[in-house]
């Protein structure tokens, strides 16, 4: 997102890790709500940075019912 300034990018990817940690939670996320006001590039950032916390959110939760 290099047209956005850094506090909106801070804001996008607290948004990002915030849904992807309520998602693994079993808690209900509608992404598509969230981004549907944004441009194609906000939307392929967000989207990008949502999988990368979720995939670490989902090893977080499985990890922590090995132990």
């Amino acid at each position: 997102m290099e047209t956005q300034n850094l506090q909106s990018v801070k804001n996008f990817d607290f948004l990002a890790r915030c849904l992807a940690q309520m998602y693994a939670q079993g808690r209900p996320v509608n992404v598509q709500a969230v981004i549907g006001n944004m441009n194609e590039e906000q939307k392929a950032w967000f989207q990008k940075r949502y999988n990368s916390y979720l995939k670490q959110a989902e090893r977080a939760r499985v990890t922590g019912m090995d132990s």
